[in-house]
Formats: C-alpha cells, sequence, structure tokens
C-alpha cells in the first residue's frame, strides 16, 4: 500500500499534468480517490496550485480594471501570493485554494525605476500584438534582474465538445544584447471517444536592432510576430503530413501472417456461414 508521501507526489503529479480549463475535473476525480484521505489533498493544495497557475500563465481579472493580467513567476513577489499586474499599476493577491483574487494595493517599487520606460514601451507594443493576433489571449509586461520579459497567454476551453488548450509564451530582452529569446509552450487536449494530447515546447532566439524605447519595442515585436508565425505554421504543416508519417507508424502494416486480408473472401465465408445455419 502506498505511503502518504508517496499518495501525496501522485496527486501532486495529476494536478501538474490537468489539461487547461479541466483542472477542477481533475481534482474532483482526486478527491473521489482518496475518499476518506482527502486531508492528503488538502494539506498540500494551496502550494500544489500555485505552482500550476503559475506555470500555467492563467488570466485573472483584477479588481475595477477592466482588464486581464497573468499569474506568473515573474510577476510573482516572495510572499507567493501576490503578483504584479503592470498594467493597472497594481499588486494582486491571488488565493490559489480558492481562485479568486482577494485583495490588491498600488505598485510600490516592485518594478524596476530604470527599465520603466522601456518595459512601459514593450507593454504598448504587446497589448497591440496582443489584441491583433490572440483575441482570447492575455499579455503581461514585466522588468525583472535587468531585463523586460513579455508574458503571453491565450486559452480556448470547450469540454462541452471535447477539447481545450492553452498557448503559453516568455520573451526575454536584456538591453544591450540585440535579441529577444523565446520560451514557448502549447498544450492541446481532444478527448472525444479517446484521449489525445499535443504538449509541445520551443526556444528561439531572434535579433533586434536597438534604439529608442519606442523603437526597440516595435523592432523586437516584428520579429516576435515573424517567429510565431513560423513557429504556427511548422505546427499546422506536422499536422498535414502526421496522417502520412507519425500515425501510419503506430500501425501495424500487415497482419501478423504478412499477407494482405482478402475481406472478399471473408465476406464470401460468412455469407455461406450464414446460408448453412438456414
Amino acid at each position: 500500500m502506498a505511503s502518504t508521501e508517496e499518495k501525496v507526489a501522485i496527486c501532486t503529479g495529476f494536478i501538474g499534468s490537468a489539461p487547461p480549463g479541466e483542472l477542477d475535473v481533475v481534482l474532483s476525480d482526486i478527491r473521489n480517490l482518496l475518499i476518506d484521505e482527502e486531508h492528503i489533498l488538502n494539506d498540500t493544495l494551496g502550494s500544489t496550485l500555485r505552482d500550476y497557475n503559475t506555470d500555467q500563465f492563467i488570466q485573472v481579472e483584477p479588481p475595477g480594471k477592466g482588464h486581464k493580467f497573468l499569474i506568473t513567476k515573474y510577476g510573482e513577489l516572495p510572499s507567493q501570493k501576490e503578483y504584479l499586474d503592470p498594467r493597472g499599476g497594481l499588486v494582486v493577491t491571488y488565493d490559489h485554494g480558492k481562485q479568486a483574487v482577494t485583495g490588491s494595493r498600488p505598485i510600490a517599487g516592485e518594478l524596476d525605476a530604470k527599465l520603466e520606460p522601456l518595459r512601459a514601451a514593450f507593454e504598448r507594443a504587446a497589448i497591440d500584438y496582443a489584441e491583433q493576433h490572440y483575441p482570447h489571449g492575455t499579455t503581461s509586461v514585466y522588468s525583472k534582474d535587468g531585463e523586460i520579459v513579455v508574458a503571453i497567454s491565450a486559452a480556448r476551453f470547450n469540454s462541452a465538445c471535447y477539447w481545450n488548450g492553452r498557448w503559453r509564451a516568455a520573451w526575454t530582452f536584456a538591453p544591450g544584447a540585440g535579441e529577444v529569446s523565446a520560451h514557448i509552450r502549447v498544450t492541446v487536449h481532444y478527448f472525444e471517444d479517446g484521449n489525445v494530447q499535443l504538449n509541445t515546447e520551443h526556444s528561439q532566439k531572434v535579433a533586434v536592432q536597438e534604439g529608442a524605447p519606442d523603437v526597440t519595442a516595435k523592432n523586437a515585436f516584428v520579429a516576435i510576430t515573424k517567429a510565431e508565425q513560423a513557429y504556427q505554421q511548422a505546427l499546422d504543416t506536422s499536422y498535414q503530413t502526421m496522417g502520412d508519417t507519425t500515425f501510419k507508424a503506430l500501425r501495424r502494416a500487415l497482419p501478423i501472417t504478412r499477407t494482405k486480408i482478402d475481406w472478399n473472401k471473408i465476406r464470401n465465408y460468412k455469407v455461406g456461414g450464414d446460408l448453412q445455419q438456414k
């Protein structure tokens, strides 16, 4: 029988692997499995959900602002309960257990003042970019450790039609480096009469010509646009060829006899058998 530590590890693994939009379903299933040992889940649930939410770049609406921001480790403060909303000028308190915003306060020195003109320029460009390319997406732009980090998250949930998915991208720019580096992750779950998941990651660096803050931000997003479009096109191409390559390799080309099945003969055998029974 599994020990308490092993059960905690199993539960944590299940939660960490929950597809986008299906966290509540996974939690419900775990509780049903634990029956009278639900305390095993509850004791560590807060920290486990924190790891999940920050990894997934979940979208949250701050109080009274009319926009959304992202819960990420780039914007997480040492309390692990407060998160930066640079666009709204807020530090937002988020309860991972309740999955809800519980408070907010103005930003007070949490952003790098020296990088603020550049960060603000990147933020303006990022908002325009997200509105053009990710109708269901959100972006948050941070200044951290001498770098600008642009986080983008876009999700579509449609469990009624058996699919959910999320795009996550983090673009990092260090002034003077002349480039932006990306870490892109795509997760899609399709589960009608089956269980198929796409989990893919992509890292890339692209050159950026630097200048004034607005010029640098504009040039950066020209490069980001080309890079993300190329990656999405590569995913589309792989889907189109997958039927003739990957999926075909998963099935046996011939039965174990190494000869093709004569379906007409089998049908005739069946018809003959039916006539004999009559």
